[in-house]
């Protein structure tokens, strides 16, 4: 008995031994650990990082701006457009409550207040601004020969015997697409005043036009593999493929094929 009792208490000591020595050796860790200096967001991503993760980069002045307006036989397709803008979204929420704390549910999508604006530089016959002045008047000008309408007298056209698309395109450096914008049912509803000056002579005139729009899409060519749409991508791939696993299938997995799909159609992800 005397034996056994020593060999448990030997057992005993060493156990104690070795836990002593995995917190002295964690101490020492966190110690070591606290000593090093901090490292900085911008000394973790540095230039060179930075530049391994990003290429060239988008460029605002390389663009294309061209219009259509099929029913009024107009197609401008690279017209001096000097400034344009890519229409935003926003999904129209209201408060419901069944009781509690309300949530904010959808219920339209909107774009921009459905109008967009562009700057366009003239030349000395004003060239495009009589074309798109042009569309913007045969819009009240009426749609018979006797009937012809003005600014004082407008009759108005159909709505789809006026309306046109936009189509905005983004150009890479080297002089690819990346990013197009579709705008649809288009057309002028505005001029801002040109204002004249005797004392400016080194500059050229411009007038700025809004155009109004029911709807865009927009189209993407070629992204960046290295992007976090990527790296998204792989992570909802993983957990399709857990989801699968389930017999018949599940609204979540339903849900992510769709998000997949569309993710899909920005090209060059898959794979």
């Amino acid at each position: 008995m005397a034996e056994e009792e020593a060999n448990s208490q030997t057992r005993r000591q060493k156990r104690q031994d070795r836990r002593k020595k995995r917190r002295e050796k964690n101490e020492a860790a966190r110690e070591a650990a606290a000593m090093k200096p901090f490292k900085s967001r911008a000394d973790r991503l540095n230039i060179d990082q930075l530049r391994y993760q990003f290429d060239a980069g988008a460029r605002p002045n390389r663009y294309t701006v061209d219009f259509y307006c099929p029913p009024l036989g107009l197609q401008l397709e690279g017209v001096r457009c000097v400034t344009a803008s890519l229409p935003g979204r926003q999904i129209e929420t209201a408060d419901f409550s069944e009781y509690g704390p309300t949530r904010k549910l959808p219920f339209n999508v909107g774009n921009d207040g459905q109008e967009v604006s562009f700057t366009f530089i003239c030349d000395s016959s004003f060239a495009d601004r009589f074309l798109i002045e042009a569309w913007q008047g045969a819009i009240f000008s009426g749609t018979g020969k006797e009937d012809v309408g003005n600014s004082v007298n407008p009759l108005f056209r159909y709505y789809n015997e006026y309306v046109g698309e936009i189509v905005i395109k983004q150009i890479t450096r080297s002089d690819k697409k990346s990013l197009q914008y579709r705008i649809y049912e288009a057309y002028p509803v505005s001029f801002a005043p040109m204002e004249l000056n005797s004392e400016t002579t080194d500059s050229l005139m411009r007038f700025e036009c809004t155009f109004a729009f029911r709807t865009w899409e927009s189209e993407y060519s070629n992204p960046n593999p290295v992007s976090g749409i990527n790296k998204g991508r792989r992570f909802l791939d993983a957990i399709s493929s857990i989801t699968n696993l389930k017999k018949g299938g599940n609204k979540a997995n339903d849900t992510l094929t769709r998000f997949n799909d569309r993710l899909a159609r920005l090209g060059g992800i898959i794979g």
